[in-house]
């Protein structure tokens, strides 16, 4: 992208809203998400509305990241995820998707982080790390696609189709030993956005699938590997100017395993001082407050111990992926309404 197209495009919304640049990337934006939608019906999966407000079960790994609302009287939390709830549909329909708002309280604003942006996600039954890669690689090639068509917009803004003729897949892979190794980091590390950036400059500026991450520092429902209990069957999609754009994994289909997992997780210890504060839970002890964390799963937990399927999914951000598209330095560029704190309108 031009540097002075970029500049304009990072500016508030109001102030570039009836501009050509901005049009463009509107059409531009609409294109790759109209590209997931194909690749997925094209492919048999089904399109899941998921619910935007939880009791808990829209959250990611971090629950000091989701906000809070109240609905008479009840403490409720605007989701972060659809992935519970596209797995509880896998055992009646083996593959299942969604595309929404994903909420995220990020205190600093920087040239990767919104407060609020578009998550697309996917759920497969009977699936595995290479099969889940398949899916991913699938998709961003139609998006790739789509946007090769759009030659005007793509000249306006200066985007060269070399460009994304370099970010075709298919990508190459190392583990998360492997990553840190050559990073010269030690075991449990959590690769920073300039850790992601390196590894993309070692691999020629190319995407790069890194897997098998620590399972302490990964979501309680990836599964666990079953030769390495040190580690998750994961994957993270690493792509340059955007970094981590991509998180998927395998999900733990053993139920016990999956209810020591959250028991021990660090997002229940979290969520418990969160519901501490939800009327009726002052005064609770620690315990009591962790067993209703642990309920609040409990519609989950059912469902993956009446139907322990093997599957897998992902979620991808959408802006994260427009910004490596576009070779843009701010996400704030990739995007109609991407949203921090500071250009809410």
């Amino acid at each position: 992208m031009k540097p002075e197209i970029e500049a304009k495009l990072i500016q508030r919304r109001e102030m570039i809203i009836d501009s050509e640049e901005f049009l463009a990337l509107a059409h531009l934006e609409s294109e790759i998400t109209v590209a997931f939608f194909e690749y997925c019906r094209e492919n048999g999966f089904l399109c899941i509305d998921v619910p935007h407000l939880t009791r808990a079960t829209g959250a990611c790994e971090n629950f000091d990241t989701i906000f809070s609302t109240e609905i008479q009287d009840t403490i409720v939390y605007l989701s972060q995820t659809g992935q519970l709830y596209l797995e509880a549909f896998l055992h009646k329909h083996p593959k299942t998707f969604c595309i929404g708002p994903s909420f995220r309280k990020e205190e600093r604003v920087d040239s990767r982080h919104a407060i609020e942006f578009s998550l697309c996600e996917i759920e497969v039954a009977n699936c595995d790390l290479v099969q889940l890669r398949e899916h991913a690689q699938g998709i961003i090639h139609k998006m790739l696609f789509n946007l090769r068509k759009c030659n005007a917009e793509l000249d306006l803004l200066g985007i060269e189709k070399s460009w994304l003729d370099s970010l075709e897949p298919p990508y190459n892979v190392m583990t998360y030993e492997q990553a840190i190794n050559s990073l010269g980091l030690p075991w449990g590390s959590d690769l920073s956005s300039d850790n992601e950036q390196k590894l993309v400059r070692i691999n020629e500026l190319k995407p790069l699938f890194v897997t098998h991450y620590p399972q302490e520092i990964k979501f309680f429902n990836m599964r666990e590997n079953r030769d390495d209990p040190r580690v998750v069957n994961s994957m993270d999609l690493l792509m340059p100017y955007a970094g981590e754009s991509l998180g998927a994994a395998e999900r733990e289909e053993d139920c016990q395993r999956l209810s020591r997992r959250l028991d021990s997780s660090l997002m229940l210890k979290l969520m418990t001082k969160a519901i501490a504060k939800e009327p009726g839970m002052q005064g609770k002890s620690y315990e009591e407050l962790k067993q209703e964390g642990m309920k609040r799963f409990e519609w989950y937990m059912g469902i993956v111990k009446k139907h322990p399927i093997q599957h897998a999914g992902f979620g991808m951000g959408k802006n994260r992926l427009f910004q490596s598209f576009l070779g843009a330095k701010e996400i704030r560029a990739a995007g109609s309404f991407v949203v921090n704190k500071d250009n809410l309108m």
